[in-house]
This record gives structure tokens, sequence and C-alpha cells, in this order.
């Protein structure tokens, strides 16, 4: 029985297929499978170095930290994105994240977790794996107006890709807040953050190296205040990896 609609399955998506064929959800290509074309993720450009020592982000050829670790040590240990947060990667996240297209979600993780494992800041023979994957959690009232996490739904690819554990319920966002991109001053952006997020179960991150999985990394302020509540839970490493680097 099971093979039998697995058949009728098959028949209906080659028919819808020939109906409609496949196209690419970014540049809207014909394509003969999947939903984001090679020429798009070609497209994609990288962040290159130099990099922060203390928490990665790009920062002048004449420094060691950045100005937010000069002024204090970050509660994780790396940050990585796939890309920079321009041309194709930003049409493409804004494609997955405002205009609902969650098919994005696979193609789009995949690249992601074959960028973590290459990454040796995050991946290496002293941490070969993670503990447990964990999506920056939205408010529930934001997550009720857009239907879904798009930060989640990397992550469980991501978990899938490379065997780790996904945990989406031990860190939960308590506090509804503005978004940290429309908010200049740094001070400003601490205070808007802070006490946002709690741990539902105390021992959950006990011990575990956590990667933390969110779509943009901007200022950051959202994975700072993330990652120490993870670290005040108990958990040994928190690494930070996302799609994009605005």
């Amino acid at each position: 029985m099971t093979a039998a609609r697995n058949l009728l399955k098959q028949a209906g998506n080659a028919l819808l297929d020939f109906v409609y064929p496949p196209v690419c959800l970014v540049c809207r290509a014909e394509m003969e499978t999947g939903c984001l074309c090679e020429v798009c993720s070609r497209g994609f450009k990288p962040v290159l170095p130099p990099f922060c020592d203390r928490c990665g982000v790009p920062i002048a050829a004449d420094q060691i930290v950045c100005a937010a670790c000069a002024m204090s040590a970050p509660p994780f240990a790396w940050t990585h994105a796939l890309g920079r947060y321009d041309d194709t990667l930003m049409h493409a996240i804004h494609r997955l994240k405002y205009e609902r297209k969650t098919a994005l979600a696979r193609p789009l993780g995949l690249l992601l977790a074959s960028s973590i494992g290459s990454c040796t800041r995050l991946v290496s023979e002293e941490y070969p794996a993670f503990d447990c994957m964990v999506p920056v959690p939205l408010h529930p009232s934001r997550l009720r107006q857009r239907g879904f996490n798009q930060s989640e739904l990397l992550a469980k690819v991501i978990a899938q890709e490379h065997g780790w554990q996904f945990d989406n319920r031990n860190l939960k966002r308590v506090r509804f807040t503005r978004p940290q991109a429309t908010i200049t001053a740094y001070s400003e952006r601490l205070a808007n953050i802070l006490g946002a997020f709690q741990t539902s179960e105390p021992l959950a991150f006990q011990g575990k190296s956590v990667l933390l999985i969110d779509d943009v990394l901007t200022t950051l302020g959202t994975v700072r205040e993330c990652a120490r509540v993870l670290r005040n839970a108990g958990a040994k490493r928190v690494c930070v990896a996302a799609l994009a680097r605005g």
C-alpha cells in the first residue's frame, strides 16, 4: 500500500513538473529539479578576511579585535557566515523570510552546512562535533505573524546533514523587542535585547557545545545575548553560524 502511494505521489509530482516546470525561487530561471539554481548559489559573495581574532567579524587590516570585543570578550567562541548580505544572497534570504518561499531553506541550509564543516574555527580535531543545534528563537507574537522561524528551518537541515541534535525547545524568547538593526547606539542595542531570552530547562545545555543558528548577522547583539544565556545555563562552548553577515 505504501509503495502504491509513493508511485502515485511520484506520478503526481512528474505531472506537476510537466505543467509547471521547476524554477529557481530566486531568479525564476527554469530548472530540471530543485528551487535554487547553480548560477544564483555561485553568486553568493564570501566574507573575506581579516577577521576579529575573538569573534570573527570583518575588521580593518591594522586591527586585531573589533571594537565590541575590545570592550568585553564575547560569550561565543566564533561567528561564521556563508556569505555577505548583499545582491543574490540577500535576495534569497528575503524570498525565504518575507515572501514565504520556505522551500529555499533546504538548499540554503545545505550550503551553510557545507561551509560550517569546512570552517576549522567551528569544527576541528579538538571540537569535531556540536552537541546540539539551537535556532535563534522568535517571540511568539512574531512567530504567529510570520508563520515560521527561518532560523529553525535552516537549523533542522544543518542538524540532519551533520547528524547533530536539534533543539528548538529549551531557548525561548520571552520579551518582544525592536529589531536590532533599527537601533544605532550600541548602549541602546544592549538595553533593547537584554533579558529577551531564557532557557526553559535548567540543565538542557549543561556541559554542551552549542551551535546557534541565525539567518543574518548584523549588530551581533541578538546572538551575544543568546550566547550569554546559554553560557549561564552551563554550555561549555557556543558558536554562531548564519547565512549572511551584514
